[in-house]
């Protein structure tokens, strides 16, 4: 099912049909679009919770110098929603946030959202879902939606002395826009994605970049290319463009990377390729094996930049692959005792990944609580429910296929999937519903069997792994998931 245009929003419902009350916890592009759907189908009595101040989530909280998606733009959108005025092949975070708000408030959904409002409790009392926000106020829902992320709280670095650095200490989620850079001696801890995009535009301003790294990443040459005025027109003219591109782009990245995270073969070698292809345009022999990985391409999220080599040879830049021993208020002192001075130190150190909507309590039936439903882990049933949780869904839920692949499509399957159950409740088939034990467990079986093929299990540390070591995401084709969800396995769940 493809989302209506907007003159058909607010449609009428069928006599005969209940209207559910719905809460949406979260307001990122996942909780954007079930929210859109909602709307789109008339289901109106919706609140959607959202603990900032602005929608967007990831788009909303990250602003550091240099942020920009690494999936195509054409392919980081609703694909029933296509844009005509991408400026670049990988969008910066601005622009991509606008789009998602811009979704928001063509679908009326915008107006539903109560900012600065936490989830803090939600409970089934048996017909319906009774939630607590941070601030006390009580909300009642027939069904529940948990669309909170994966990416949400930062992770800070246990450094001894962090606290006595007489500078500015400043983590790439939470970027202070007063901070100024010009001529400073600035540290980068971290090498993932956010701090390979962050150091060109900080060597362009610093004095000094000094670059702190703990295990070198693989780094995938991609041009961001300039869209212009004219493919602009020629793409509002003709929106077939743009669909065309989502497609292009979907499978560029669906058979080259996709395949090669979860079976060993040509996508797989054909990535390591370009990757080592890339490695080798660093010129000084020493810098460039500090700068080799140990493992597998695809191991790890990779990371897309053509600038990061180039950036890592300039005069301004230094790579520090000695351990960090701890913080002293002029600086960072490594294990060799050798100490950088510095005026700023960026953490480009993540989050707490797969929290998913912790740290918020949940006590479903029989006062079943979240805490017993994970004591190994996140787990559910093919992403977007769990048993023993009355209508209670997930969009973005534990083990979808968040590993370089585009949320925005994601989002848009689950939130499909999910409405199949929506309207199964409003035309009164069912009072709750919940996917059954055994079901869940088949699920969640045979996806750790699975998982031995996976890029993943080859022999890196990443955040995909749990804490047991085990992969915490889809070990399967983005082919197999959408078809998974196409069509829901009603027979694994539990009416009444």
């Amino acid at each position: 099912m493809g989302v209506s245009e907007s003159a058909k929003i607010l449609k009428s419902l069928d006599s005969g049909q209940r209207k559910p009350r719905v809460v949406i916890i979260g307001t990122g592009l996942s909780g954007i679009v079930m929210g859109m759907r909602l709307m789109a189908e008339g289901y109106d009595d919706l609140i959607l919770l959202e603990q900032s101040d602005q929608c967007g989530g990831t788009w909303h909280y990250n602003q550091y110098p240099g942020l920009r998606c690494d999936v195509p733009s054409h392919y980081y959108q609703y694909s029933f929603e296509p844009s005509a005025t991408w400026s670049h092949r990988f969008c910066g975070g601005a622009e991509i946030r606008e789009y998602f708000e811009r979704m928001a408030k063509k679908y009326q959904v915008f107006d539903r959202i109560r900012f600065n409002t936490t989830a803090k409790h939600a409970e089934w009392n048996g017909s319906e879902w009774e939630l607590e926000t941070g601030a006390g106020d009580k909300l009642v829902s027939d069904i529940l939606i948990s669309a909170a992320g994966i990416l949400v709280r930062p992770k800070h670095p246990d450094l001894p002395g962090l606290d006595t650095f007489a500078g500015k200490v400043v983590h790439s989620a939470r970027w202070d826009h007063d901070l100024e850079l010009a001529d400073k001696k600035v540290a980068i801890i971290g090498c993932g994605s956010t701090g390979v995009q962050m150091h060109k535009p900080l060597a362009e301003v610093c004095s000094k970049v000094v670059s702190f790294q703990r295990t070198p990443q693989w780094v995938l040459p991609v041009p961001n290319r300039k869209y212009t005025a004219f493919g602009h027109k020629l793409s509002a003219k003709f929106p077939i463009i743009s669909k065309f591109y989502y497609k292009v782009f979907r499978f560029a990245m669906e058979q080259m990377m996709g395949r090669g995270i979860i079976k060993d073969g040509w996508s797989r070698k054909m990535v390591g390729k370009l990757c080592q292809w890339n490695l080798n345009t660093v010129k000084d022999p020493e810098l460039r094996r500090r700068l080799t990985p140990n493992y597998t391409a695809l191991c790890k999220r990779l990371v897309m930049s053509s600038d990061f080599y180039p950036v890592m040879q300039m005069p301004n830049v230094e790579l520090v692959t000695e351990n960090i021993d701890r913080v002293e208020p002029n600086g960072i002192v490594t294990k060799d005792g050798v100490l950088h001075e510095l005026d700023v130190i960026a953490l480009a150190t993540g989050f707490h990944a797969n929290e998913y909507m912790l740290p918020m309590t949940m006590s479903g039936e029989d006062g079943y609580t979240l805490d017993q439903a994970w004591a190994k882990g996140p787990r559910g049933y093919r992403t977007v429910a769990m048993p023993k949780f009355p209508n209670f869904f997930m969009v973005m839920g534990p083990h979808s296929p968040v590993g370089n692949f585009s949320l925005a499509s994601i989002a848009e399957t689950q939130s499909e999937h999910i409405m199949h159950f929506v309207k199964m409740w409003a035309e009164r088939k069912f009072d709750k519903i919940s996917p059954r034990e055994d079901a869940t467990d088949k699920f969640n079986a045979d996806m750790l069997v699975d998982m031995k093929d996976t890029v993943w299990t080859t022999g890196c540390s990443s955040w995909y792994l749990d804490e047991n070591g085990v992969p915490g995401s889809w070990p399967w084709t983005a082919t197999k998931f959408r078809g998974d969800l196409k069509n829901p396995r009603v027979q694994e769940y539990l009416l009444n």
